[in-house]
């Protein structure tokens, strides 16, 4: 009876082949033996009769109403086939009853009545989800002339199975009108498992197309094929981790939408906008010539993603809801007055300072910037809604002054200090970076990564200006003979620095040089203060000191003992507070000598 079956199987092998060597639709041989061969699988994992399965999937597609005169016809065709393929009677309705009742039909099919049925229908359906379901989409689409995306052709919510098999669609509507609702209409545990990730990658590939239908688009709020001009608002980010955050915050809010306006702007010449050609050539410019050549393609295409949004978003949000998210970092309030020098007289555009709002309800945690808040903290200060403040054309014009005012400065480098963005020289974190090298103890010849050098300026500093930048400052500290290296300066993780004792007379140092002369000082006198610091707290415990407390009783003549141990204290004492007043003069000749450094150097 087995080789029968295998006869039989194999006639249905050689039948499907006919029948759909040649199709262009999606629907072609290959399809049919994917899913013959993952129903087999499926059959053995699930308990069901694996000859009625696999028998039913080579022929499900046979009776298909687009190949064939009617369904009817289709219908009829594989009975004929059963019947001369010497199928036992019982076997030819159970196939009947899959492949008649099996197909999605706009949604409309119906339920499976038998285990084998249900496991034909859940293979069919993982084969049309998935990454190879994506190009069956588009293949089949192709080969029905329908287009692969147009905005102004509506999704269809609610089919009959005649609109759905003649209806006018898109191959991107398709994934909304089926494929997504597959995973939640499969039979069997084992492919509701295996649809999960199929699933996914749907839902990955329409993010990925929706971004790419943005990039250069002055209208993608209104033709975003996952969004389809269903805006209610529009949340704003100004870098990619934020924006993340908040579309895991708002996944189940409707009409919701993120955009990123990204860009490191605390670096580098400012763009102007009134002539963004030019300024941005000169900003690109500005990077290459400075940072490492490694991911140099990598930080252009960056610069370039962005560029494409703010020269198509901003013009967008003039009528919709928006909501501003900037936190207190250097970065978020840039991009803020930048945004705001775009959208004028915004009539219904809110700020929320999220690390500001979340300071104030939890004192004791921290934040340098949105980009570091989870979407829970974000939804806690999204749920605070008297937060969300509201800014008037007064507010409006005054980020679009500070934002004039920080291109005016013409500079390279702005830091938030207070609530005041400030332009200041490059070199303005050139002292931290010193500092790090001193406390990591790169010095004396002995060498630390710089990649670990720059984590620690960065995380000590508690800084939001980017490692490269950083890293950038590392190598000029070096040119300028303030450091020396072993290694590639090839990127941050080649090569390791210390700190130079300059050689060279006083003269002649350099504004680097110079400069780590002050931050040894600094450091030698912080290190100092700490000590006469744990000190002064030991010699205090000396005066306290009880000799009777050690134990003296034990001695043959403690009077003699006590007598002799206070001596010692007492003169200790007195040894202390000589040494501590030479200390103090020497500190003192220090802090002078800084100040004198500081009045005699050159200014930047």
């Amino acid at each position: 009876m087995k080789s029968t079956y295998s006869q039989i199987i194999q006639q249905a092998q050689g039948f499907a082949r006919s029948v759909h060597d040649r199709d262009a639709s999606g629907h072609d041989w290959w399809h049919v033996q994917r899913v013959a061969r993952i129903a087999r699988l499926l059959a053995y994992l699930e308990g069901a009769n694996p000859y009625i399965c696999e028998l039913s999937a080579y022929l499900h597609d046979v009776a298909d109403e687009k190949l064939n005169e009617s369904k009817e016809a289709g219908y009829e065709r594989v009975r004929l086939w059963l019947m001369q393929a010497g199928v036992e009677a019982s076997d030819q309705e159970l196939v009947l009853e899959i492949i008649s009742t099996m197909s999605f039909s706009g949604g409309t099919g119906n339920a499976m009545r038998t285990l084998e049925g249900q496991i034909v229908q859940d293979a069919d359906r993982l084969d049309a989800i998935g990454a190879i379901g994506i190009a069956r989409t588009f293949a089949y689409s192709g080969w029905k002339g329908q287009s692969m995306y147009d905005p102004f052709i509506p999704l269809r919510e609610q089919m009959t199975r005649e609109e759905y098999r003649k209806g006018k669609s898109t191959a991107i509507n398709h994934f909304y009108e089926k494929l997504l609702k597959l995973k939640d209409k499969m039979n069997t545990e084992s492919a509701r498992l295996l649809a999960d990730g199929k699933h996914q990658s749907l839902e990955l590939f329409l993010q990925f197309f929706d971004k790419e239908w943005s990039m250069g688009n002055e209208a993608y709020l209104n033709e975003s094929p996952i969004h389809r001009g269903n805006v209610s608002r529009v949340h704003i980010a100004f870098d990619d981790s934020t924006a993340g955050s908040l579309r895991m915050m708002l996944r189940s809010t409707p009409g919701e939408i993120v955009v990123t306006l990204g860009d490191d702007l605390m670096v580098g010449p400012l763009p102007k906008d009134h002539d963004f050609s030019h300024s941005f050539s000169t900003r690109n410019e500005w990077f290459q010539e400075r940072y490492s050549i490694t991911h140099a393609d990598d930080r252009k295409l960056t610069m370039l993603q962005a560029a494409f949004a703010w020269l198509t978003l901003p013009q967008q949000l003039n009528e919709l809801p928006c909501l501003i998210w900037a936190g207190d970092s250097a970065s978020e309030q840039l991009g803020l007055r930048r945004l705001l020098s775009l959208i004028p007289d915004h009539l219904d555009v809110r700020l929320v300072n999220a690390t500001s709002i979340h300071r104030q309800q939890n004192p004791n945690s921290w934040y340098r910037g949105t980009f570091e808040m989870a979407s829970e903290k974000l939804q806690i200060v999204m749920d605070t809604s008297e937060e969300h403040v509201p800014l008037s054309p007064q507010d409006q014009a005054g980020y679009r002054a500070d934002w004039q005012r920080l291109v005016s400065d013409d500079g390279f480098l702005r830091v938030l200090q207070g609530e005041e963005l400030r332009t200041v020289p490059e070199s303005y974190y050139d002292a931290d970076i010193l500092q790090a090298a001193y406390r990591l103890e790169a010095r004396h010849g002995f060498f630390k990564k710089s990649a670990r050098i720059i984590g620690e300026v960065i995380g000590m500093g508690e800084l939001t200006v980017s490692d490269s930048f950083i890293e950038y400052r590392v190598r000029h500290l070096i040119q300028e003979g303030a450091l020396t290296y072993n290694g590639e300066l090839t990127a941050m993780r080649n090569y390791s620095i210390s700190l130079v004792d300059a050689s060279t007379p006083e003269e002649r140092w350099t504004h680097a040089q110079r400069l780590a002369k002050v931050v040894k000082l600094k450091s030698l006198m912080s290190e100092m203060m700490e000590i006469n610091h744990s000190e002064r707290g030991l010699m205090e415990e000396l005066r306290q000191l009880d000799a009777e407390g050690l134990g003296s009783s034990v001695f043959t003549n403690p009077e003699a003992f006590r007598s002799s141990i206070q001596t010692q204290i007492d003169s200790l004492l007195s040894t202390y507070q000589q040494h501590q007043e030479q200390r103090m003069s020497f500190l003192g000749s220090l802090e002078k000598v800084l100040t004198q450094i500081d009045e005699r150097a050159p200014k930047e």
